[in-house]
Parts: C-alpha cells; sequence; structure tokens
C-alpha cells in the first residue's frame, strides 16, 4: 500500500501542467507553513507547489483525483507541515511529501478529522467515524497507535502535550454516549494516552460548529456567539468574546481567525480591524489575539470568502487563499504586529503550472453536450416563464444566456447568465429539484423581490438582467 515515488519537478516543468488542450491557470487551496517553507495545494487538483525560504519552487503529484467543490470553505485535501514535509489528507486518504520531493502514500482509507503536533498526526477515517470511533495516530515512520473514543469525533485541535478533541454525546453521562448528539470533550497525548472530560450540560447541546483551541488553556471557538473556556473537567466555566466564521487555524505562535471586517470592527469597536471599509461583505479579518485573550494583536484584510492560512514564523509572513486570490504580507510584518497589509500573490506565476481542463468521459462531447443540456432545461422550465436558453461560448467557458417572464411583469423579458462548465470542465449546472426557474424565482424573491427587477433599468436586448 505504501509506495514512495519521486514527484519533484523544476520551476515551469514541462512534467506538470503542459498537458496541452485546454488548460486553466494553478489556483491555490489548501496551505501549509513552517519554518520557511510554504506549502499550497491546487484548488481541485491533486499538484502540490513547495516554495522554499530562498524563493525556489519545485511541484509535486500527489495521489487522487481532480476533486472539486463549490461550497464557500470547503477543503478538499488539507495540509499540515513540519519538519518532515508536508501531510496530505482528506479523500484520498494520508499522503506524505518530504522535502526531496519524495510522496508517499501511507494510508489510503478517507479522512474526515486531522490534526498535527509535535511530529504526530492524528487521523479520524470516514469507515471509524461510521462505526467505531478512534483516533490513529501515526508518524512519518508509520502507524503509532490508535486511540478508541465513546463518540463522533467532530474536530481535533494541537496540544502542547497532544489533542484536543470535540465530540457529540449524550448527556448526563457517558453511558449515553453512543444515542444522542450532546457535546463533549477529550485529550489525547502524543504517546496514546487518553482522558476523557465530563458531558457538557443540556445547555450546550446547541452550539454548532465548534473548533477547538489552546491558548494556555483549551478555548472552544464558534463561528457565532461568544466562545467557551474550558475548566480542568474540559466543561465551559467561562466565555471570551472571540468568534471566527472560518478556521480557526494553529500555529506555533497561537492561533490565528478569521472574521468579516465589518463584524470584527464592532466586536472590537475600532474601524481599523476591517481595513477602513466596512461597506465589501466579502471581505475578512485575518486576526492573532493579544496574551489576554482581549482583542487582536496582529490582523490583515482580504477580499474574497477564506480558504486557507499558513504562516511562515522563520519570516515572519502571512499567507492566505481565498476565493479571490492569494495574498501575503511583507516578511517580517507579523513580527511588528499591529494592522499588516496584505499584497495579492499570482498564484500561476508562482508555480509555473497550467492545470488540464478535461470534460469527464460520461460526458462525451462538451459542445454536444452543452446542447442536451439547453433541450433538458427547456423541457423542465418552459411551463415556467421559461422563454430561450441560448449557448454562449465554447467549452469550457461556455455559459447559457436564460430569458424569461414573471407572471407579475407580463410585458418585461428578463434575463440571467450561468456557466456550463466549473473550471475543471465539470457540469456546473444543478441537476433536480429546484428546477432553474424556480432557483431564479427564489433568488429574485431574496434579492428585493419583483419590486427591484421593475425598478432595474433594461439592458443590452432590451432585458432586464437579474
Amino acid at each position: 500500500m505504501s509506495a514512495g515515488f519521486d514527484s519533484s519537478s523544476a520551476h515551469r516543468s514541462t512534467s506538470i501542467g503542459n498537458f496541452g488542450g485546454t488548460t486553466r491557470a494553478f489556483r491555490a487551496g489548501s496551505m501549509a507553513g513552517h519554518g520557511s517553507v510554504l506549502w499550497l495545494l491546487d484548488v481541485s487538483h491533486p499538484v502540490l507547489v513547495r516554495r522554499a525560504g530562498d524563493g525556489s519552487i519545485t511541484n509535486h503529484e500527489v495521489p487522487g483525483p481532480v476533486r472539486g467543490s463549490g461550497i464557500v470553505g470547503s477543503k478538499i485535501r488539507w495540509l499540515h507541515a513540519d519538519d518532515a514535509g508536508c501531510w496530505i489528507v482528506g479523500p484520498d486518504g494520508i499522503a506524505h511529501c518530504d522535502h526531496a520531493g519524495t510522496v508517499r502514500v501511507l494510508d489510503e482509507n478517507p479522512v474526515s478529522v486531522s490534526a498535527l503536533a509535535g511530529g504526530t498526526l492524528a487521523t479520524v477515517s470516514r469507515a471509524r467515524k461510521l462505526g467505531t470511533c478512534a483516533v490513529e495516530l501515526r508518524t512519518t515512520a508509520g502507524p503509532t497507535t490508535v486511540v478508541p473514543m465513546p463518540a463522533d469525533i467532530e474536530s481535533l485541535g494541537p496540544a502542547p502535550d497532544g489533542f484536543l478533541v470535540f465530540m457529540r454525546t449524550e448527556a448526563p453521562g457517558r453511558l449515553f454516549a453512543q444515542t444522542d448528539r450532546g457535546s463533549w470533550c477529550g485529550r489525547i497525548g502524543i504517546d496514546g494516552s487518553r482522558t476523557l472530560g465530563t458531558a457538557w450540560p443540556l445547555a450546550y447541546w446547541g452550539v454548532g460548529d465548534v473548533n477547538l483551541v489552546d491558548l494556555g488553556t483549551p478555548i472552544a471557538v464558534r463561528r457565532s456567539g461568544r466562545s467557551q473556556v474550558l475548566g480542568e473537567r474540559l466543561l465551559p466555566v467561562g466565555t471570551v468574546p472571540i468568534e471566527s466564521d472560518f478556521g480557526p487555524w494553529p500555529v506555533p505562535t497561537g492561533p490565528w481567525f478569521a472574521l468579516r471586517s465589518s463584524a470584527t470592527a464592532r466586536r472590537w469597536p475600532d474601524t481599523a480591524f476591517d481595513g477602513g471599509d466596512s461597506r465589501v461583505s466579502n471581505r475578512f479579518t485575518y486576526f492573532r489575539l493579544d496574551p489576554h485573550r482581549l482583542r487582536p494583536k496582529a490582523w490583515a484584510v482580504a477580499p474574497g470568502f477564506p480558504k486557507d492560512l499558513a504562516l511562515l514564523p522563520d519570516l515572519g509572513q502571512l499567507w492566505v487563499s481565498t476565493t479571490d486570490g492569494l495574498f501575503a504580507t511583507d516578511l517580517g510584518a507579523v513580527d511588528r504586529g499591529g494592522a499588516l497589509t496584505f499584497d495579492e500573490v499570482d498564484a500561476a506565476a508562482l508555480s509555473g503550472l497550467d492545470m488540464p481542463v478535461t470534460p469527464p468521459p460520461e460526458m462525451g462531447d462538451p459542445d454536444l453536450w452543452a446542447l442536451r443540456e439547453r433541450e433538458r432545461l427547456i423541457a423542465e422550465n418552459v411551463d415556467q416563464g421559461l422563454l430561450e436558453v441560448e449557448i454562449d461560448g465554447w467549452f469550457p467557458t461556455a455559459g447559457i444566456i436564460v430569458t424569461f417572464r414573471l407572471p407579475e411583469l407580463p410585458r418585461a423579458v428578463c434575463a440571467r447568465r450561468y456557466p456550463l462548465f466549473t473550471r475543471d470542465g465539470t457540469p456546473a449546472l444543478w441537476r433536480g429539484a429546484p428546477t432553474l426557474m424556480q432557483s431564479i424565482r427564489m433568488g429574485i424573491d431574496e434579492s428585493g423581490g419583483v419590486e427591484r427587477v421593475r425598478s432595474t433599468a433594461p439592458g443590452p436586448f432590451g432585458w432586464i438582467w437579474v
């Protein structure tokens, strides 16, 4: 099962990316940093980029097929970096790339949760999560131990002496752990030792998504509302004004969090935390807290929804990948603290790679498939006000222009454009319920209703674009 192969290639190598035909630029998704080395993974292709502190670049293929996701905040594969290199974890199992470029497949079982501490990787496989819950510990030398757990494991977080585990279980005690969905925490040591906390009271059953971080004491970080300080029995004993829409990202100098910039400025009343512009909704502030956990000590604002964050402590540099691009601070900026500035980095130029865009085999000829999609959409939506579906462009950037009428505006022709293909050449249009016209109507209702459409001036061809 474990096989080593050298996948390294020089900067702008032809072994990855020079596929001929249709391609797209490398786009950074998951990231990890250690020392002065940055690791970047493409958003969907199994292609790993290593950027050394001196700026040199190598590219490596990792196991697995192209896997895409349109879910904001979703990472198909995630990375953990340490002295030995970079772990690649996800639905393709566990692989490791060392600094020489050798990639080894260590486990083919899909992983649902993972964390890295002290050179030891902790994972929960999907198969085990659905059956007997267990945390598997391993180093690059191989598996070390399997730690059975009494409830579903939802998140893992690194701690100085091992890992913090967040589970769902039944209150009021451990005997009912397998049947309901209360909250519960535990600790796992690097050596595989296990300490279970006390089941949380009913008041905390609905805490939603929780990630555990160590800030001198365990903190259960929530995506909305105040986070919980955990005591010796890993029970909530107090609150702190911390929340994080994405992340948090554990790094040796302390975790980083991400919150909408406008929300950050409201949480700690200071316009400095929103980068001076609270009007843009998809801007996020990335911040690290001061030692008192009272307010951000260092922060920076980047556009787009967060994908991942990496810190290079030896360079004092912070990197983030978002839906809008790849961004980095100046060298030494993190060490200075305060307000940091992100500059956009050209991920494609950094990697020297182009990713192939290939239609899936079942699609056949993509242009003929587009014609079949047009016929399907007309058949499913013509009785709901659809007038026409026009194909605009060619694979893989082709889209459709949908024209339709609303019952409330019988004389107006409305229009909307949709992509036919994803960035990797797979179908982009939803199949099933709701139909296209139903989804268009829901979008109109959620963005001001028909009155907003009525007040919109017609565009090209006299259509009202919605």
